[in-house]
């Protein structure tokens, strides 16, 4: 074996994947993350950061394009697939690594590459008429960035402060005064005014939401929700019930893994794994209260989080054990009208954690024709 088989042999061992998923296909995305959890391989947090972008489920006309200009943002080798149902996962990520392995086709995608990046689409805009309005003005869609980590896990009851590693993040609630509010800064001067639109390829994020924020400083002053749907023509695998133990645990992982407690992320994940499988999910709960105590105990968490995110965290963990005891809490989901107000006012720092701690269930708004463009 040559130097570059053994250098291409060496990278494929730790695949970075950013995972797109299509409003429809949550329990594809869940399966497809478990298979990356089983292969060593590692989620990606951004486009620049992966070797592979999977797509799971077919996305409609914009989400298309918000999934090129991600495409276009991934550095070589590269690899793109698309996956429909749980059971096609190992065939397509088999593939994956023998397109990262293929040396001439990787050169011919290199040579390939337009030199200047896209741009993206305008927000709200039809596709058709941002092709023929070649002088308008355009946003980029910011695909943001989380601080999640390795994907391995304890189930001890201390106090896990240790564990969650912040790194470089924007903390929620960030000390000193915020940076705008009523349109000036601290010197005086006027701010500009910046719109900002978050999503849809972000990592702990639903599904196809795209949030417009209008921005002053780094606080969001107004805000407009939309979830771009899929092919109409496609048929949606399906997501997870809404208020079940799995979709609460779902959602326990993405806020944990925006806090940058990568471990506590995975067990949360991996107990989500679990109660999808078709084992007895009552199995579950003692592991699922370990994890409970684990986050009702940090001292980290509890400075890291607002009182009320925290609150909504651990409830999420709480109706999960009870549902798996008899004691079915039920759900009430945040029409998309209501996201604006979670929003507004707050600091970009806090905003992706607020939606992930929102009861929102974008495979149903689609199905119900809510928040559509």
């Amino acid at each position: 074996m040559g130097l570059r088989e053994r250098l291409t042999t060496a990278a494929v061992r730790r695949i970075a994947v950013l995972v797109v998923e299509v409003p429809g296909w949550g329990r594809t995305r869940c399966a497809a993350e478990e298979q990356l959890r089983r292969r060593g391989w590692r989620p990606a947090l951004t486009p620049a950061d992966a070797d592979v972008l999977l797509v799971c489920g077919v996305p409609g006309t914009r989400l298309a394009a918000a999934v090129d200009l991600a495409w276009d943002q991934l550095p070589g080798p590269r690899a793109r697939a698309e996956v429909l149902d749980p059971a096609g996962i190992a065939a397509v990520l088999d593939r994956v690594v023998a397109a990262l392995s293929d040396d001439a086709a990787q050169r011919a995608d290199a040579a390939s590459r337009p030199g200047e990046p896209a741009m993206g689409i305008e927000a709200g805009a039809d596709p058709a008429e941002d092709d023929a309005a070649d002088d308008g003005d355009h946003e980029d869609v910011d695909h943001g960035d989380t601080e999640d980590g390795d994907d391995d896990s304890g189930d001890d009851d201390g106090d896990d402060s240790g564990d969650m590693d912040h790194g470089d993040m924007d903390m929620p609630m960030p000390a000193g005064i915020p940076l705008a509010g009523g349109g000036d800064a601290r010197d005086g001067l006027e701010m500009d005014v910046l719109h900002v639109p978050l999503g849809p390829v972000l990592p702990a994020w639903p599904a196809g939401l795209v949030l417009h924020c209008t921005v002053q400083g780094d606080v969001v002053q107004e805000a407009r929700a939309e979830v771009l749907p899929p092919d109409p023509a496609a048929e949606p695998d399906g997501d997870l019930v809404p208020g079940s133990p799995a979709d609460r645990c779902d959602r326990a992982a993405g806020i944990l893994a925006l806090t940058g407690w990568a471990d506590a992320a995975a067990a949360a994940a991996r107990l989500r794994d679990d109660l999808l499988g078709p084992g007895d999910p009552g199995a579950c709960r003692p592991a699922l209260q370990r994890l409970t105590r684990r986050v009702r105990r940090s001292r980290t968490l509890r400075w890291t989080l607002p009182g009320e995110l925290r609150g909504r965290l651990l409830t999420l963990l709480d109706d999960a054990v009870a549902a798996l005891t008899g004691t079915t809490t039920p759900i009430a989901l945040l029409p998309l009208d209501d996201l604006a107000p979670l929003v507004t006012g707050q600091e970009l720092g806090a905003v992706r954690l607020r939606v992930a701690a929102a009861e929102l269930a974008p495979g149903t708004l689609v199905r119900s024709g809510a928040g559509l463009s």
